[in-house]
C-alpha cells in the first residue's frame, strides 16, 4: 500500500523487503555512525556573553544569525546588534486624537456645568464613544487600513 519506500538516508527507492537502512545496505547508515557516538550529543552553545547555557538543537536569531539559549533567544534578551527599535506608529494623529477628546472633555463639562445634570457618568468614556460614532460615519476609502485613517469632525 505504501510502495515505494524513499530511504531518508540515501534518497534511494525501494520495496518492502528492502526498505530498513540494513536490508539495502545504506552507505549514508556507516557515515552516519562513524561521525556521531551514540554517547554523543551535539551541542550548541550560547553566543550571549558571559553566558555557558547550550542547547540540543539550534536556536538562531533570524536576524543576526548566532546561536542562543532559550533564555536569549528573543533580540532585546541578547541585546542583537540589529534589533529594530519599535517607532511610534502615526504619532501625529495620536496627538490629534487626544487633542480632540480633549476638546471635547472640556466642551461636555461646560455643557453639564450650564445645565446643572450630569450626563455620561464617564467623560472620558463619552468621548471615545463619540470618536467611534465619527469613525462609523466616516466616508473614504476602504481599502486602506484601518489605522492609516484619520477622522476630522
Amino acid at each position: 500500500d505504501f510502495l515505494p519506500f524513499v530511504c531518508d538516508g540515501c534518497s534511494g527507492v525501494f520495496c518492502l523487503q528492502h526498505r530498513s537502512r540494513d536490508a539495502h545496505g545504506c552507505s549514508e547508515v556507516n557515515i552516519r555512525n562513524s561521525s556521531v557516538k551514540p554517547d554523543q550529543h551535539r551541542s550548541y552553545p550560547c553566543s550571549y556573553k558571559d553566558c555557558n547555557g547550550k542547547e540540543l538543537l539550534p536556536v538562531l536569531c533570524p536576524y543576526c544569525g548566532k546561536h542562543f539559549c532559550l533564555r536569549h533567544r528573543h533580540q532585546s534578551d541578547h541585546e542583537c546588534e540589529k534589533l529594530d527599535t519599535p517607532k511610534p506608529r502615526m504619532a501625529a494623529t495620536q496627538r490629534l486624537v487626544k487633542h480632540i477628546v480633549g476638546k471635547y472633555n472640556s466642551k461636555k463639562n461646560e455643557e453639564a456645568k450650564s445645565k446643572k445634570h450630569k450626563g455620561a457618568k464617564n467623560s472620558e468614556t463619552a468621548a471615545k464613544v463619540a470618536l467611534m460614532k465619527l469613525k462609523m460615519h466616516a466616508c473614504g476609502d476602504k481599502s486602506l487600513p484601518q489605522v492609516s485613517h484619520i477622522c476630522f469632525q
